[in-house]
């Protein structure tokens, strides 16, 4: 009877450890694996139940945040719906963009916790709680940029050129992500494309902008001085069967080189071209942060000096309409606001960033791992280069962008895009005040135009609001 008994206990512990092992294989081992299956209810009842962290401007003003309905879901809001291309979208139907995907471990509040604690909180359904991301965007400078460019398609950037932090960052179209289920169909098929971040993955010939990266070239060279003399600056160049005419001019003939920028004269930028080489220039370019996208938080498309084409294939004609910003070349404004970051701060290239600081589970504020600057031009050559901005802006062709009682630094573009009854592309690249930057501004409309009278005016009333702004404060 008692080895009756025996085997009997023998027998039923042996298969209470074996459901215990198989409970703690289900749980432990394969349990993170079975809540991550886009099948699994409960990841669906997760996700609705769960309350993501909030998106904060500089100043705590709130960006995106969860609104909590009556069963208990929560559904993400977005007060400022124009911020879309910095804040991005939460969908459980399209998915997550921009900062919402880069920064979503921490708004889920799963930044740091095991998959274990991951799994039991929802095995016991523990409320799941984000935590905090604040920007270095300021929400009430993002509306003056917003208000500035107005209804022309294009982008706007506000830069402190020191750190490289980003304080505005406009792209128009946008979308309102509050109603993104009813629209999302609607926003792939538009021709405007408000999808796109303008900003940072729009790629444009960048037109007289990019002058200011041959004169860095020729200045840091040596193969050009500030005072040289260009005599048949107003002529024509040509180029095998590339004619280069200079438009712009004041009734003369000749200029020195800062002159010859200031009034943008594609002639003598051409020469410079031809003289520098394209090995030079593509070096100069690649300094500036050409070839490789920066480490932005959301997605950034790469600058190339010849999109379609290997550079040390590039003939001379293609290498002199590039040297004044036609050719191959394709930018974003964001690669063009690093440029003048560069020249405004001395010659560092920032580490660009729009994340400021990140809340952890305990409720502290720590800031990210940025990268380290790096030295694009010479101190000598940024001075150089900002007088000449500064005589664009007094003298030259981007008149449109002064301001009472402020030297402001600037140069501007118009971008011709080779395509039959299209207009150029409007470009402004500045910053003030001229002799201790606060911040750089890059402005770019869409066939907009001539850059001076369409893209400087933006540009002028986003550098004002800052500049009056800071006055006050």
């Amino acid at each position: 009877m008692r080895n009756n008994i025996r085997r009997l206990v023998a027998t039923l512990m042996a298969g209470f450890l074996a459901v215990g092992l198989a409970l703690g294989y289900w749980q432990v081992v394969r349990g993170p694996a079975l809540l991550a299956r886009a099948d699994n209810p409960r990841l669906v009842i997760a996700e609705q139940r769960a309350q993501r962290g909030r998106i904060l401007d500089r100043n705590g003003v709130v960006l995106a945040y969860d609104q909590v309905r009556d069963d208990g879901t929560t559904a993400r809001v977005y007060p400022y719906p124009e911020m879309v291309h910095v804040t991005g979208f939460y969908s459980l139907r399209y998915g997550v963009s921009n900062i919402e995907a880069s920064y979503d471990e921490t708004l889920r509040g799963l930044a740091g916790r095991s998959s274990l604690r991951t799994f039991t909180d929802g095995l016991l359904h523990r409320p799941q709680i984000g935590s905090d991301v604040m920007l270095t965007l300021d929400a009430d400078l993002q509306a003056a940029a917003d208000a500035a460019l107005g209804d022309q398609r294009g982008a706007v950037i506000a830069l402190d050129p020191y750190t490289g932090a980003i304080l505005a960052l406009a792209s128009h179209p946008a979308y309102d992500p509050n109603r993104l289920d009813e629209t999302w169909e609607v926003l792939r098929e538009l021709p405007s494309t408000p999808l796109l971040n303008r900003a940072t993955q729009g790629l444009y010939p960048p037109g007289s902008v990019f002058k200011t990266v041959t004169l860095a070239a020729a200045l840091e060279t040596g193969l050009a001085s500030p005072d040289e003399i260009f005599t048949d600056a107003t002529g024509t160049l040509q180029v095998g069967d590339f004619t280069v005419r200079c438009h712009n001019h004041p009734g003369r003939t000749t200029f020195d080189l800062l002159h010859a920028y200031a009034y943008s004269c594609n002639v003598t930028f051409a020469k410079l071209g031809l003289r520098l080489g394209v090995e030079r220039l593509a070096e100069m370019a690649r300094r500036f942060g050409f070839e490789e996208p920066p480490p932005l938080e959301i997605p950034v498309e790469t600058s190339h000096l010849a999109a379609t084409s290997p550079v040390d294939t590039m003939d001379e004609a293609t290498l002199a309409a590039t040297a004044f910003g036609q050719g191959e070349l394709m930018v974003t404004p964001l690669q063009m606001a690093l440029v003048t970051a560069a020249v405004a701060n001395g010659g560092q290239l920032p580490a660009v960033h729009l994340v400021q600081a990140v809340q952890d589970g305990s409720g502290q504020w720590h800031e990210p791992g940025r990268a380290v600057p790096h030295a694009a031009i010479s101190p000598y050559t940024a001075q150089q280069l900002r007088m000449a901005m500064v005589l664009s802006v007094k003298e030259g062709r981007a008149g449109e962008a002064a301001l009472p009682g402020v030297t402001v630094a600037g140069k501007t573009g118009t971008a011709q895009v080779g395509e039959p009854g299209q207009l150029p592309h409007a470009w402004f690249i500045g910053f003030a005040p001229a002799e201790a930057p606060r911040v750089v501004v890059v402005v770019l409309v869409e066939n907009g135009g001539d850059g001076g009278r369409v893209a400087a005016p933006v540009a002028r009333e986003v550098l004002e609001w800052i500049l009056t702004t800071d006055a006050q404060n």
